[in-house]
């Protein structure tokens, strides 16, 4: 009986926070279903995708009608993700866990670092005046390489992604508020990709999604109403420095699992 009044609630926390920092939830689900409600690893990270996909797509559309969403970058991530994603689920028996852990912990701080130089060279002014033309196809081949990566971080182990997501958003010059809303669709789509994919190797247990989507559905809609009802100037200081910390817990966490 527990489980049916923990498992909602779990999930509307988890659904906040996608929509509310942009940073997937994934590994929250498997590491909660595994640790707490002894789940299989593989029947956990099925599970997980699958409960984000209704997540993303309420979290998406909500933050769409905000006016929280770069449609540009935004596509063009959610396509290179889901190519990421076919390939990381490929490649996910030949990488061992420890290995991976470690890379994409490398791979967060690397690109919390990065976001920490835009930042100060966006606030000291010293971006170098570029062709027009130029930056946007430099920008493109960045978004989509930020969501290759993304999606093969999902392929490989069924988490959802966010990270590389979100810190490419932040590097690529995007508010605060627009990363988190183009980081929730970008996901919506790495979601997709990566339960179809994973659904021929591990089982799903629909009872668990169930639960776990009527809190995350519930968390996804509170989201961006909650985020609208804030200061947008002193919301953007906030985020900023939370997006960033969150990444660089990330990548340090993983690094030394």
């Amino acid at each position: 009986m527990g489980t049916y009044i923990a498992l909602p609630i779990v999930g509307f926390v988890v659904g906040l926070l996608i929509v509310s920092l942009g940073g997937g939830g994934g590994a929250v689900y498997v590491g909660i279903l595994t640790v707490f409600f002894h789940i299989s690893p593989a029947i956990a990270a099925s599970t997980s995708l699958a409960t984000t996909i209704p997540t993303t797509a309420v979290g998406a559309f909500s933050h769409w009608k905000a006016g929280n969403v770069n449609l540009r970058f935004g596509i063009t991530m959610l396509v290179s993700g889901a190519v990421g994603s076919v390939i990381g689920s490929l490649c996910s028996g030949f990488l061992p866990q420890g290995l991976y852990n470690k890379l994409t912990g490398i791979i967060l701080l690397l690109l919390a670092l990065q976001m920490l130089i835009s930042f100060l060279r966006k606030k000291h002014g010293k971006t170098a005046e570029q062709d027009p033309a130029q930056t946007k196809m430099a920008n493109t081949i960045k978004a989509v390489c930020f969501g290759l990566l993304g999606g093969i971080m999902s392929g490989l182990v069924g988490l959802s992604g966010g990270g590389p997501i979100v810190a490419g958003l932040m590097i690529l010059g995007c508010p605060a508020l627009e990363t988190v809303g183009t980081s929730v669709l970008v996901l919506f789509g790495i979601a997709v990709t990566g339960f179809l994919a994973h659904l021929s190797v591990g089982n799903i247990d629909w009872q668990l999604v169930g639960l776990l989507a009527i809190g995350t559905m519930c968390g996804a809609l509170a989201g961006p109403f909650l985020l609208k009802q804030a200061d947008k100037k002193n919301l953007e200081k906030v985020l900023q420095p939370v997006l960033f910390i969150m990444i660089v817990v990330m990548g340090g966490m993983l690094m030394f699992k």
